[in-house]
Protein backbone atom coordinates (compact mmCIF):
# COMPACT_ATOMS: atom_id res chain seq x y z
CA UNK A 1 0.00 0.00 0.00
CA UNK A 2 1.26 3.54 -0.69
CA UNK A 3 0.99 6.26 1.78
CA UNK A 4 0.70 9.86 0.68
CA UNK A 5 1.51 12.92 2.26
CA UNK A 6 1.81 16.70 0.64
CA UNK A 7 2.83 20.11 2.07
CA UNK A 8 3.01 23.36 0.94
CA UNK A 9 5.99 26.11 0.39
CA UNK A 10 6.50 29.54 -0.92
CA UNK A 11 8.37 29.32 -4.37
CA UNK A 12 8.64 32.37 -6.72
CA UNK A 13 7.40 30.73 -10.05
CA UNK A 14 7.94 31.69 -13.58
CA UNK A 15 4.43 33.59 -14.09
CA UNK A 16 5.26 33.65 -17.56
CA UNK A 17 4.95 29.47 -17.42
CA UNK A 18 1.84 30.07 -15.11
CA UNK A 19 0.16 31.87 -17.61
CA UNK A 20 0.74 30.28 -21.01
CA UNK A 21 -0.48 26.78 -19.56
CA UNK A 22 -3.37 28.05 -18.20
CA UNK A 23 -4.21 29.56 -21.91
CA UNK A 24 -3.30 26.23 -23.21
CA UNK A 25 -5.69 24.49 -20.51
CA UNK A 26 -8.49 27.10 -22.29
CA UNK A 27 -7.74 26.31 -25.73
CA UNK A 28 -7.38 22.42 -24.32
CA UNK A 29 -11.14 22.76 -22.89
CA UNK A 30 -12.92 24.18 -25.75
CA UNK A 31 -11.30 21.53 -28.11
CA UNK A 32 -12.18 18.37 -25.40
CA UNK A 33 -15.94 19.45 -24.47
CA UNK A 34 -16.67 19.56 -27.77
CA UNK A 35 -16.68 15.75 -27.64
CA UNK A 36 -18.82 15.27 -24.70
CA UNK A 37 -21.76 13.52 -26.42
CA UNK A 38 -25.47 13.77 -24.69
CA UNK A 39 -28.46 11.83 -25.38
CA UNK A 40 -30.05 10.47 -22.63
CA UNK A 41 -26.78 10.29 -20.55
CA UNK A 42 -23.03 12.62 -21.56
CA UNK A 43 -20.06 10.66 -22.12
CA UNK A 44 -16.48 11.75 -23.94
CA UNK A 45 -16.08 10.18 -27.16
CA UNK A 46 -11.99 11.42 -27.31
CA UNK A 47 -9.91 8.90 -29.90
CA UNK A 48 -6.15 8.45 -29.63
CA UNK A 49 -6.09 10.10 -32.99
CA UNK A 50 -8.55 13.40 -31.66
CA UNK A 51 -6.02 13.67 -28.52
CA UNK A 52 -2.67 13.60 -30.89
CA UNK A 53 -4.16 16.16 -32.89
CA UNK A 54 -5.13 18.61 -29.92
CA UNK A 55 -1.56 17.99 -28.79
CA UNK A 56 0.60 18.66 -32.12
CA UNK A 57 -1.95 21.88 -31.88
CA UNK A 58 -1.33 22.69 -28.88
CA UNK A 59 2.79 22.31 -29.30
CA UNK A 60 3.15 24.85 -32.03
CA UNK A 61 4.49 28.31 -30.37
CA UNK A 62 4.88 26.46 -27.48
CA UNK A 63 8.72 27.27 -26.06
CA UNK A 64 8.39 25.14 -22.70
CA UNK A 65 9.08 21.59 -21.92
CA UNK A 66 6.22 19.44 -24.36
CA UNK A 67 5.02 17.34 -21.60
CA UNK A 68 3.27 20.49 -19.97
CA UNK A 69 1.13 20.05 -22.53
CA UNK A 70 0.52 16.55 -21.61
CA UNK A 71 -0.08 17.69 -18.06
CA UNK A 72 -2.38 19.91 -19.01
CA UNK A 73 -4.60 17.46 -21.54
CA UNK A 74 -4.89 15.13 -19.06
CA UNK A 75 -6.00 17.82 -16.01
CA UNK A 76 -8.28 18.60 -18.73
CA UNK A 77 -10.01 15.26 -19.63
CA UNK A 78 -10.04 14.81 -15.43
CA UNK A 79 -12.05 17.93 -15.27
CA UNK A 80 -14.49 16.93 -18.28
CA UNK A 81 -14.96 13.18 -16.80
CA UNK A 82 -15.91 14.89 -13.53
CA UNK A 83 -18.38 16.95 -15.03
CA UNK A 84 -19.92 14.10 -16.89
CA UNK A 85 -20.21 12.25 -13.66
CA UNK A 86 -22.20 15.43 -12.71
CA UNK A 87 -24.04 15.77 -15.27
CA UNK A 88 -25.35 12.45 -15.23
CA UNK A 89 -26.44 12.90 -11.63
CA UNK A 90 -28.29 15.91 -12.24
CA UNK A 91 -25.64 17.87 -10.18
CA UNK A 92 -23.78 20.00 -12.67
CA UNK A 93 -25.33 23.51 -12.70
CA UNK A 94 -23.00 24.70 -15.80
CA UNK A 95 -20.35 23.83 -18.62
CA UNK A 96 -16.67 23.44 -16.52
CA UNK A 97 -14.22 26.00 -16.55
CA UNK A 98 -10.56 26.85 -16.27
CA UNK A 99 -10.25 29.69 -13.56
CA UNK A 100 -6.87 28.93 -11.49
CA UNK A 101 -3.90 29.32 -12.71
CA UNK A 102 -2.01 25.98 -11.63
CA UNK A 103 0.48 24.07 -13.03
CA UNK A 104 0.53 20.50 -12.51
CA UNK A 105 4.17 19.22 -13.15
CA UNK A 106 4.58 15.32 -14.04
CA UNK A 107 7.40 13.18 -12.82
CA UNK A 108 8.91 13.17 -15.87
CA UNK A 109 9.32 17.03 -15.65
CA UNK A 110 11.43 16.68 -12.30
CA UNK A 111 14.64 15.32 -10.86
CA UNK A 112 15.51 15.14 -7.08
CA UNK A 113 19.05 14.80 -5.77
CA UNK A 114 20.37 14.69 -2.64
CA UNK A 115 17.25 16.54 -1.57
CA UNK A 116 17.61 19.45 -4.71
CA UNK A 117 14.06 19.46 -6.35
CA UNK A 118 14.78 20.58 -9.85
CA UNK A 119 11.70 21.33 -12.33
CA UNK A 120 12.55 22.13 -15.53
CA UNK A 121 10.82 24.99 -17.69
CA UNK A 122 12.62 25.20 -21.07
CA UNK A 123 14.24 21.96 -21.72
CA UNK A 124 17.74 22.11 -21.39
CA UNK A 125 17.83 25.81 -20.98
CA UNK A 126 15.91 27.25 -17.63
CA UNK A 127 15.50 25.40 -14.68
CA UNK A 128 13.61 26.24 -11.24
CA UNK A 129 15.76 24.53 -8.24
CA UNK A 130 13.90 23.81 -4.51
CA UNK A 131 16.40 22.75 -1.45
CA UNK A 132 13.63 20.77 0.18
CA UNK A 133 16.49 20.31 3.34
CA UNK A 134 15.01 23.90 4.21
CA UNK A 135 11.69 22.51 5.41
CA UNK A 136 12.25 20.39 8.85
CA UNK A 137 8.76 19.78 8.46
CA UNK A 138 8.71 17.49 5.42
CA UNK A 139 9.62 14.06 6.13
CA UNK A 140 12.88 12.64 5.07
CA UNK A 141 11.89 8.78 5.15
CA UNK A 142 9.73 9.26 1.53
CA UNK A 143 10.77 7.17 -1.30
CA UNK A 144 10.04 9.00 -3.95
CA UNK A 145 8.06 12.10 -4.99
CA UNK A 146 4.85 12.06 -6.79
CA UNK A 147 3.42 14.83 -8.72
CA UNK A 148 3.87 18.71 -7.79
CA UNK A 149 1.35 21.58 -8.52
CA UNK A 150 2.43 25.06 -8.60
CA UNK A 151 1.09 28.32 -8.48
CA UNK A 152 2.54 31.98 -8.94
CA UNK A 153 3.52 31.69 -5.00
CA UNK A 154 3.25 28.05 -4.06
CA UNK A 155 4.76 24.99 -4.80
CA UNK A 156 2.46 21.71 -3.58
CA UNK A 157 5.30 18.48 -2.95
CA UNK A 158 3.71 14.97 -2.47
CA UNK A 159 6.07 12.73 -1.05
CA UNK A 160 5.35 8.69 -0.97
CA UNK A 161 6.17 6.02 0.45
CA UNK A 162 5.27 1.74 0.67
CA UNK A 163 3.93 0.66 4.26
CA UNK A 164 2.47 -2.73 5.06
CA UNK A 165 -0.20 -1.45 7.68
CA UNK A 166 -0.46 -3.28 10.75
CA UNK A 167 -1.91 -3.04 13.94
CA UNK A 168 -2.03 -5.21 17.53
CA UNK A 169 -5.73 -3.46 18.24
CA UNK A 170 -8.20 -1.52 17.12
CA UNK A 171 -9.74 2.04 17.87
CA UNK A 172 -12.91 3.61 16.55
CA UNK A 173 -14.48 6.76 16.03
CA UNK A 174 -18.22 8.54 15.98
CA UNK A 175 -17.58 12.10 14.83
CA UNK A 176 -20.78 14.24 15.79
CA UNK A 177 -21.22 18.17 14.86
CA UNK A 178 -19.76 19.16 18.40
CA UNK A 179 -17.49 15.94 19.83
CA UNK A 180 -15.94 13.16 18.82
CA UNK A 181 -16.10 9.62 20.93
CA UNK A 182 -14.00 7.38 20.85
CA UNK A 183 -13.01 3.60 22.16
CA UNK A 184 -8.80 3.82 22.51
CA UNK A 185 -7.08 0.82 24.29
CA UNK A 186 -10.63 -0.16 25.47
CA UNK A 187 -11.25 3.74 27.09
CA UNK A 188 -14.16 5.69 26.30
CA UNK A 189 -12.52 9.18 24.43
CA UNK A 190 -14.55 12.46 23.90
CA UNK A 191 -12.71 15.18 21.87
CA UNK A 192 -14.84 18.32 22.46
CA UNK A 193 -15.08 19.95 18.73
CA UNK A 194 -17.25 23.45 20.12
CA UNK A 195 -14.29 25.35 18.74
CA UNK A 196 -14.95 23.71 15.26
CA UNK A 197 -18.57 24.42 15.54
CA UNK A 198 -18.17 27.94 16.57
CA UNK A 199 -15.83 28.92 13.93
CA UNK A 200 -17.98 27.96 11.23
CA UNK A 201 -21.16 29.65 12.92
CA UNK A 202 -19.19 33.29 13.72
CA UNK A 203 -18.06 33.17 9.81
CA UNK A 204 -22.20 32.56 8.79
CA UNK A 205 -22.77 34.79 10.93
CA UNK A 206 -20.20 37.45 8.92
CA UNK A 207 -21.34 36.12 5.74
CA UNK A 208 -24.92 37.17 6.38
CA UNK A 209 -24.40 40.03 7.07
CA UNK A 210 -21.97 41.20 4.21
CA UNK A 211 -24.42 39.55 1.65
CA UNK A 212 -27.15 42.47 2.71
CA UNK A 213 -24.11 44.61 1.23
CA UNK A 214 -24.17 42.99 -2.48
CA UNK A 215 -26.93 45.60 -3.96
CA UNK A 216 -25.30 48.51 -2.67
CA UNK A 217 -21.78 47.79 -3.19
CA UNK A 218 -21.38 44.38 -4.94
CA UNK A 219 -17.45 43.84 -5.53
CA UNK A 220 -16.45 45.31 -1.66
CA UNK A 221 -19.56 42.25 -0.77
CA UNK A 222 -17.39 39.41 -3.22
CA UNK A 223 -14.19 40.32 -1.83
CA UNK A 224 -14.95 40.25 1.48
CA UNK A 225 -17.16 36.99 1.04
CA UNK A 226 -13.95 35.61 -0.81
CA UNK A 227 -11.96 36.81 2.42
CA UNK A 228 -13.93 35.39 5.30
CA UNK A 229 -14.69 32.20 3.62
CA UNK A 230 -11.00 31.60 2.91
CA UNK A 231 -10.51 32.65 6.71
CA UNK A 232 -13.19 30.12 7.82
CA UNK A 233 -11.57 27.71 5.77
CA UNK A 234 -8.13 27.94 7.20
CA UNK A 235 -8.91 27.94 10.58
CA UNK A 236 -11.06 24.94 10.49
CA UNK A 237 -8.55 22.86 8.68
CA UNK A 238 -5.45 24.33 11.22
CA UNK A 239 -8.30 22.93 13.95
CA UNK A 240 -8.78 19.62 12.39
CA UNK A 241 -5.10 19.41 11.97
CA UNK A 242 -3.95 19.84 14.74
CA UNK A 243 -6.66 17.47 16.39
CA UNK A 244 -5.71 14.20 14.04
CA UNK A 245 -1.81 15.01 14.43
CA UNK A 246 -2.30 14.22 18.19
CA UNK A 247 -4.78 11.27 17.95
CA UNK A 248 -2.44 9.71 15.29
CA UNK A 249 0.53 10.36 17.57
CA UNK A 250 -1.68 8.69 20.65
CA UNK A 251 -2.11 5.20 17.90
CA UNK A 252 1.04 5.24 16.99
CA UNK A 253 2.23 4.85 20.76
CA UNK A 254 -0.36 2.23 21.22
CA UNK A 255 -0.11 0.81 17.47
CA UNK A 256 -3.44 0.81 16.85
CA UNK A 257 -5.95 0.58 13.86
CA UNK A 258 -9.16 2.92 13.48
CA UNK A 259 -12.67 1.55 12.62
CA UNK A 260 -14.56 4.74 11.08
CA UNK A 261 -18.39 4.88 9.80
CA UNK A 262 -18.36 4.58 5.68
CA UNK A 263 -19.56 7.97 5.10
CA UNK A 264 -18.97 8.71 1.30
CA UNK A 265 -21.34 11.06 0.10
CA UNK A 266 -22.93 11.23 2.94
CA UNK A 267 -23.96 14.86 2.70
CA UNK A 268 -25.72 14.56 -0.58
CA UNK A 269 -27.87 12.27 1.05
CA UNK A 270 -28.62 13.86 3.82
CA UNK A 271 -29.38 17.68 2.73
CA UNK A 272 -32.35 17.54 1.84
CA UNK A 273 -34.50 18.74 4.99
CA UNK A 274 -35.17 22.04 6.36
CA UNK A 275 -32.87 25.39 5.34
CA UNK A 276 -32.05 25.32 9.36
CA UNK A 277 -30.86 21.49 9.25
CA UNK A 278 -28.87 21.98 6.23
CA UNK A 279 -27.06 24.76 7.09
CA UNK A 280 -26.26 22.80 10.62
CA UNK A 281 -25.08 19.65 8.83
CA UNK A 282 -23.09 21.79 6.19
CA UNK A 283 -20.94 22.24 9.83
CA UNK A 284 -20.33 18.70 10.07
CA UNK A 285 -16.69 17.73 9.30
CA UNK A 286 -16.99 14.05 9.74
CA UNK A 287 -15.32 13.46 5.90
CA UNK A 288 -12.35 16.10 6.91
CA UNK A 289 -11.50 14.69 10.11
CA UNK A 290 -11.52 10.55 8.46
CA UNK A 291 -9.32 12.24 5.34
CA UNK A 292 -6.82 13.59 7.98
CA UNK A 293 -6.77 10.80 9.96
CA UNK A 294 -6.40 8.29 7.22
CA UNK A 295 -3.30 9.00 5.75
CA UNK A 296 -1.45 10.47 8.74
CA UNK A 297 -2.26 6.99 10.52
CA UNK A 298 -1.20 5.11 6.59
CA UNK A 299 1.80 7.06 6.89
CA UNK A 300 2.74 5.65 10.50
CA UNK A 301 2.31 2.03 9.18
CA UNK A 302 -1.15 1.46 10.88
CA UNK A 303 -4.50 0.64 9.14
CA UNK A 304 -8.28 1.91 8.71
CA UNK A 305 -11.00 0.67 8.47
CA UNK A 306 -14.65 1.71 7.31
CA UNK A 307 -17.93 0.15 8.33
CA UNK A 308 -21.27 0.06 7.44
CA UNK A 309 -22.57 2.65 9.81
CA UNK A 310 -26.22 1.54 9.57
CA UNK A 311 -28.65 1.34 12.63
CA UNK A 312 -25.13 1.99 14.49
CA UNK A 313 -26.93 3.95 17.21
CA UNK A 314 -29.97 1.88 17.57
CA UNK A 315 -28.51 -1.78 17.72
CA UNK A 316 -27.72 -2.85 21.59
CA UNK A 317 -24.01 -3.95 21.39
CA UNK A 318 -24.67 -6.67 24.39
CA UNK A 319 -27.63 -8.35 22.99
CA UNK A 320 -27.73 -7.09 19.45
CA UNK A 321 -31.73 -5.71 20.53
CA UNK A 322 -33.64 -2.87 19.91
CA UNK A 323 -32.70 0.46 21.72
CA UNK A 324 -34.56 3.35 22.28
CA UNK A 325 -34.36 7.08 23.50
CA UNK A 326 -34.80 7.30 27.43
CA UNK A 327 -33.34 10.40 28.42
CA UNK A 328 -31.66 12.79 25.47
CA UNK A 329 -29.07 10.92 24.13
CA UNK A 330 -29.26 8.09 26.67
CA UNK A 331 -30.30 5.07 24.98
CA UNK A 332 -32.07 1.82 26.48
CA UNK A 333 -31.96 -1.43 25.39
CA UNK A 334 -35.96 -2.96 25.12
CA UNK A 335 -34.38 -6.60 25.80
CA UNK A 336 -31.54 -5.99 28.06
CA UNK A 337 -32.47 -2.99 29.49
CA UNK A 338 -28.54 -1.45 29.75
CA UNK A 339 -28.72 2.31 29.81
CA UNK A 340 -25.65 3.58 27.69
CA UNK A 341 -25.23 6.58 25.95
CA UNK A 342 -25.65 7.27 22.34
CA UNK A 343 -22.02 8.31 21.38
CA UNK A 344 -20.77 5.13 22.99
CA UNK A 345 -23.21 3.10 21.84
CA UNK A 346 -22.07 3.82 18.34
CA UNK A 347 -18.57 3.54 18.53
CA UNK A 348 -19.01 -0.01 20.75
CA UNK A 349 -21.13 -1.24 17.71
CA UNK A 350 -18.46 -0.36 14.90
CA UNK A 351 -15.56 -1.38 17.01
CA UNK A 352 -17.57 -4.90 17.09
CA UNK A 353 -18.60 -4.79 13.08
CA UNK A 354 -14.67 -3.68 12.17
CA UNK A 355 -12.75 -6.52 14.47
CA UNK A 356 -15.64 -8.93 13.51
CA UNK A 357 -15.81 -9.98 17.29
CA UNK A 358 -19.37 -9.50 18.61
CA UNK A 359 -18.74 -9.00 22.04
CA UNK A 360 -15.56 -8.57 22.64
CA UNK A 361 -15.29 -4.60 22.64
CA UNK A 362 -18.17 -4.21 25.27
CA UNK A 363 -16.54 -7.04 27.69
CA UNK A 364 -12.91 -4.64 27.37
CA UNK A 365 -15.15 -1.32 28.00
CA UNK A 366 -17.07 -3.18 31.19
CA UNK A 367 -14.31 -4.51 32.49
CA UNK A 368 -12.19 -1.22 32.14
CA UNK A 369 -15.31 0.82 33.92
CA UNK A 370 -15.53 -1.67 37.10
CA UNK A 371 -18.85 -2.56 35.83
CA UNK A 372 -20.52 -5.93 35.46
CA UNK A 373 -21.89 -7.54 32.74
CA UNK A 374 -24.79 -8.37 34.61
CA UNK A 375 -25.94 -5.02 35.96
CA UNK A 376 -28.02 -2.35 34.20
CA UNK A 377 -25.26 0.80 33.57
CA UNK A 378 -24.97 4.09 32.38
CA UNK A 379 -21.30 4.73 30.50
CA UNK A 380 -21.43 8.37 29.04
CA UNK A 381 -19.20 11.18 28.05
Amino acid sequence: MEAVKSYRIQVEAPKDLIEEYFKVKQRALEAIFSHVKISKKAHLSLSREDRRKLRDELLKNWRFSKHYVDSAINSVIGLVKSWITLHNRGRAESKPEITKRTVYIKSTLFSFRDGILKISIEPNKRYLEVDLRRYDWIPSDFDRLGGLLMTEKELTITVKKNVEPKADKWASFDVNLTNITAIIDSKIRCYDLRELYHIHRVCEDKRRRIQRLSRLKPETSKRLLEKYSRREKNRAKDFMHKLTTSIAEELKEKNCGAIMERLKNIKYRILNHSKKMNRKLSKWNARTFQFMLEYKLLWNGLPVKYVNPKNSSKTCPLCSGSMASYLGRIMKCEECNIILDRDVVVVLNLQMRGEGFPQRALDEIIEGEGLSRNETSSIST
